[in-house]
């Protein structure tokens, strides 16, 4: 039976195209994230670094500040830095890491140009209550997080894409047979009506186990590679994408979604073995897996607000739909509780472990 294992897997990593897009996306971001260490720039007394030597810079001052956050160290920050800016002309960064966190976190910076630091003011009155007293009364660890703000959110977007091409590679799962009339082969013995079927599935897990893992480790590579390990121990809280449930540290937020990727891929594995299991063809399978991807982010940006099956049923359905691929990873982007987030995971279970019964049992006796 390992000898079907294998053979599937090598079909499902003999196609070309998976591995395109994979280069592809890696390469992207790889390039993305190098382009950004050439042209950070960060000014401290007067000086302006560029590059690798600006972010170190920046680490080291910051280094002066880590620690538990309060208002004066706010204020010692201001007194010394004053807020944040960019130049009019070239866009350069009048400022450094210390200064631009304050000016974003605690001033009105964001509804301004950017430009003028004679427009931004500290927060007063209920917007100083809401936005930026929680960071001062929760015990955040203030550190250097910008690498690891900028990881996150491109996780989600590697992840997103990452998802399409497994669809691509795994929809001819079963498909691919009915259409090539070798569904029956295998079914010749009980046993191949089986474990055989269990090994095509099982090589889909290992493969998009695997493969997710791998793009995964990739990016903790080079981001590690150009930010070192600084403020993987600072608060969670500073993370731009902390919502809701999440760990203590940005090192424990980053595994946590990092995990849920994981989950998202092997959800996505079940669901799309047991569409492939119900279509003839492999371009059929595509296009419902495409579309059965895509459903959730309709819903929640589309439907969902409409409140289209009224208060009860649309926060039911839209709980199930965070569930889904499109969307579990991006759980701590929300405010959802620790419980929500267990619900959502059981949701996710339950339906990766349907879909690929469901597979198993339709391929099972299609070909039999």
């Amino acid at each position: 039976m390992w000898t079907i294992w294998k053979e599937e897997l090598y079909k499902i990593a003999s196609r070309k195209l998976v591995w395109l897009g994979v280069s592809l996306l890696l390469a992207f971001v790889t390039f993305r994230l190098y382009s950004e260490q050439n042209t950070y720039s960060s000014t401290i007394d007067g000086k302006t670094y560029r590059g690798a030597e600006a972010i170190k810079k920046d680490q080291e001052l910051t280094r002066l500040y880590a620690g538990t956050l309060t208002l004066d160290k706010v204020k010692q920050i201001y007194e010394e830095y004053g807020f944040f800016s960019y130049d009019k002309d070239d866009k350069t960064r009048l400022g450094n890491y210390c200064n631009w966190f304050i000016s974003k976190e605690f001033t009105n910076f964001m509804q301004t140009d950017g430009y003028d630091p004679g427009q931004v003011h500290f927060y007063t009155g209920q917007d100083w209550e809401y936005n930026a007293e929680p960071l001062l009364h929760g015990g955040i660890r203030f550190d250097y997080i910008y690498g690891w703000s900028d990881l996150a959110e491109i996780y989600l977007m590697t992840i997103i894409v990452l998802f399409i091409l497994l669809i691509i590679g795994l929809t001819p799962l079963f498909s691919e047979e009915y259409q090539l009339k070798t569904a029956d082969i295998l079914r010749t013995t009980r046993r191949g009506r089986q474990s055989g079927i269990w090994m095509k599935i099982l090589a889909a897990l290992f493969f998009s186990v695997v493969l997710t893992l791998a793009v995964t480790a990739y990016l903790w590579g080079i981001y590690l590679d150009v930010y070192g390990t600084q403020g993987l121990d600072a608060s969670a809280a500073l993370l731009s994408f902390a919502y809701g449930y999440y760990p203590e540290t940005a090192a424990g937020f980053l595994v946590f979604l990092f995990f849920l990727g994981l989950a998202g891929a092997i959800l996505l594995t079940g669901l799309t073995a047991g569409v492939s299991a119900f279509c003839q063809s492999p371009f059929l399978a595509l296009v419902i897996s495409v579309a059965g991807f895509l459903l959730p982010v309709f819903w929640i940006k589309v439907f969902a607000p409409t409140w289209i099956l009224g208060p009860r049923l649309t926060k039911l359905v839209t709980h199930f739909m965070a569930s889904m691929p499109a969307y579990l990873p991006q759980n701590p982007g929300f405010s959802f509780s620790r419980g929500q987030l267990i619900l959502h995971l059981c949701i996710a279970l339950a339906a990766g472990t349907g879909g690929i019964l469901l597979g198993y049992r339709r391929y099972r006796s299609a070909s039999h």
